[in-house]
């Protein structure tokens, strides 16, 4: 009894601390489905760009992340907040594209870091990733 008194005061506190929703949420999940019938992964969304001086980019798309392809690099990011555009960050790279341009940059604070490539322009549609695809 002692032992389920001190638990019932634990999650109490926590719920002071607007802690145990979180825990709640974490311990009542549905398990993962898997069959024909259960709910698919959301697909990597492909952007191929031309930049300045005819370099190649390539941007691999799904919900909030962006994988960006250049130079024999790959840099993964989470959209971050934007004041015009879309702008994706990992603290030390950021890749913002407006319409149908972007460029990738260094992060800075004041958002004036050296330039990696600039200019670029989305080559015809978006397309699926394919699965053979070395990006994601």
């Amino acid at each position: 009894m002692l032992r389920f008194s001190a638990r019932l005061w634990a999650t109490g506190l926590l719920v002071g601390l607007g802690v145990a929703p979180s825990l709640q949420a974490q311990q009542s999940a549905a398990p993962t489905q898997t069959g024909p019938g259960a709910p698919q992964a959301t697909e990597w969304k492909r952007f191929d760009y031309t930049c300045e001086g005819g370099a190649k980019l390539t941007a691999y798309l799904r919900n909030d992340t962006v994988k960006i392809l250049y130079n024999n690099h790959q840099y993964r990011m989470r959209q971050v907040i934007a004041a015009s555009g879309t702008r994706y960050s990992d603290g030390q790279v950021v890749w913002w594209s407006k319409g149908e341009g972007g460029f990738l940059q260094y992060d800075s604070r004041d958002g004036n870091g050296e330039m990696i490539v600039n200019d670029c322009r989305l080559i015809g549609r978006s397309k699926r990733a394919r699965p053979r695809s070395p990006a994601p």
